[in-house]
């Protein structure tokens, strides 16, 4: 009896602690929807990105590739109904209100860490760059950390929540 409490007692710890096991790039694989896009700024003022409501979904294959899209909630409509033809204003508010990259990713399991090799993002600096980002799992969220964010300035904290498989 004592020996089963003390099994059991230590299940729910690693159950309910914060990446008690290293990850893999299998146990991180599936569908995740955005919860939060904090950016802190060298003040230490911290902000939504893209707002309080962002649309976001992060795929992560059992293989180790991704893809990223991130957007506010509300992005403009272009009156000309082309996204060619949209003014300099509505092209601006898009550009601020979006990222999107994806290709390969990869576990660092010592340093607990997401390596994404980009292939192609919307922010081409990081095209062909590999973006390191510490991580921590606490049940069905994943929280990175990206060390310069791609607005120039200050530091990003992500929040994504796996979704339950669709079918």
């Amino acid at each position: 009896m004592r020996v089963t409490l003390v099994v059991a007692g230590f299940s729910v710890a690693f159950l309910f602690a914060p990446s008690a096991f290293p990850q893999s790039a299998e146990s991180l694989a599936g569908a995740y929807a955005g919860v939060a896009f904090k950016q802190t700024d060298a003040s230490g003022k911290t902000s939504d990105v893209f707002g309080t409501n962002p649309r976001a979904m992060m795929v992560l294959t059992a293989d180790g590739r991704y893809s990223i899209i991130v957007m506010r909630d509300k992005l403009p409509k272009f009156a000309s109904n082309s996204r060619i033809k949209g003014t300099a204003e509505e092209n601006s508010a898009v550009v601020a209100g979006s990222i999107a990259h994806f290709g390969r990713y990869t576990v660092d399991q010592k340093e607990n860490a997401i390596i994404f090799q980009v292939e192609s993002s919307t922010f081409p600096n990081w095209d062909g760059q590999p973006q390191k980002r510490p991580f921590s799992v606490k049940g069905d969220e994943l929280t990175y950390r990206v060390p310069v964010a791609s607005t120039g300035a200050g530091t990003a904290e992500i929040t994504w929540k796996r979704l339950k498989p669709a079918l």
